[in-house]
């Protein structure tokens, strides 16, 4: 027994850390945005086209993962998706800015992807899956606090090429960690497709399709954001480190979000902290409307960035709750990376038509708030009896 448990603490430690080489360029991906801008002297709409094509990648990888993550060892798919992610970064210090970035910028995210998915699943399957996913956030936004704070002095210092050829050594190296996941899923080897579980779903289709959606939304409004927050801070005239500094506040912030949504998800429901979380969100983001100066900018990273990290544990954990098996998780987690990819995607063709940030703004806040109408009926429901056969769509 003794030495089983040792083996689920490695495990979980091994996930933990994946969790954080999944994420080594989005979580720092407003100071890889500017990056590309000052570096490699691309625009405003190529530098979010570029945000979009990793995204697009770790998208792409999330929906094959729900497919067919329980089909093989998981130890064999991570050290294979470390490789592609560490070829992909690789590729893109190669690239140095020119035509193959994009194509390398995919690579990156579609490996990163995988390792992503399959250390969410490991974590959300332990015994103590709301302590190990605090930890999993704490460690993921540590780093991502470090990284936004150093990005300017690391990019004038080595340059843009260097960071991405060192992320590339990270990922190799956390092979080693790799082959510490347990070898296969426990789920019997079926499908973690939508198709199934919508077959399978004690909750109604509509109540899934409304969460999925939501969730897409939701990201888009998020991805839209997070990766232009750098240029946002810089159109306003802020100065680069001022903005990384107010970065890396909103990192350990964030922190205190995700544990404050692992406290309250004892003592109260979904629906009062995604509406919180939503309707925060947006004010959040209409804080930088106009110039703001730097304190009003300073908040809007602050209350954005912690109510993301409160809410989205509450909006997965509407989803989970929606099947018997809470297998719906892989999904969910696969439309939040596409609403992730499409956000930079929708702010590089406005960006496109004109220099303004406003655009960009503007529909951040729509799609924060787009989400309160599609997820309102799935969390009224949730715990109530359904029209037939009385199950529930409780936890």
């Amino acid at each position: 027994m003794q030495r089983k448990s040792s083996k689920e603490a490695d495990s979980t430690v091994a996930a933990i850390i994946l969790g954080t080489i999944g994420v080594l360029s989005f979580i720092v991906q407003p100071g890889l945005v500017q990056g590309f801008v000052t570096e490699y002297g691309s625009t405003e709409a190529v530098a979010n086209g570029l945000a979009f094509a990793e995204m697009l990648g770790i998208a792409s990888s999330t929906i094959l993962a729900a497919l067919i993550s329980d089909r093989f060892s998981w130890r064999l798919q991570a050290s294979l998706a470390l490789v592609i992610a560490a070829a992909g970064y690789a590729l893109s210090g190669l690239a140095s800015g020119g035509d193959m970035l994009s194509i390398a910028r995919f690579i990156a995210g579609f490996g990163s992807g995988i390792v992503i998915s399959i250390s969410f699943v490991v974590v959300g399957a332990t015994a103590r899956a709301e302590r190990n996913l605090a930890l999993y956030l704490v460690l993921l936004l540590t780093y991502g606090a470090l990284g936004l704070w150093a990005m300017p002095t690391i990019l004038d210092t080595v340059g843009l090429d260097a960071v991405f050829y060192g992320w590339a050594v990270m990922c190799l190296a956390a092979i080693a960690a790799a082959l510490q996941l347990p070898a296969h899923a426990s789920s019997g080897g079926q499908s973690d497709g939508l198709q199934t579980e919508m077959s399978s779903a004690r909750a109604p289709w509509l109540a899934i399709i409304l969460t999925l959606a939501g969730i897409l939304v939701y990201n888009v409004s998020v991805g839209v954001a997070w990766a232009n927050l750098f240029l946002i801070g810089i159109d306003a005239g802020l100065d680069e480190q001022p903005i990384a500094d107010a970065l890396l506040i909103c990192q350990f912030t964030a922190v205190g979000g995700a544990l404050g949504a692992v406290w309250f998800s004892e003592r109260v429901g979904n629906f009062w902290p995604v509406l919180v979380g939503l309707l925060g969100g947006a004010g959040a983001i209409a804080l930088t409307l106009g110039q703001p100066d730097y304190a009003a900018f300073l908040v809007a990273l602050i209350a954005f960035n912690t109510l993301w990290n409160f809410a989205m544990p509450f909006i997965l954990g509407l989803a989970a709750s929606l099947t018997p098996s809470g297998r719906l998780m892989s999904t969910a987690i696969a439309f939040q990376m596409l609403g992730l990819a499409f956000g930079p995607l929708a702010a590089s063709e406005l960006l496109g038509e004109t220099s303004s940030f406003e655009p960009v703004k503007a529909l951040s806040i729509a799609t924060m708030l787009i989400p309160l109408a599609l997820l309102a009926w799935p969390l009224l429901r949730r715990g109530r009896p359904a029209d037939e056969g009385g199950a529930q769509f409780a936890k």
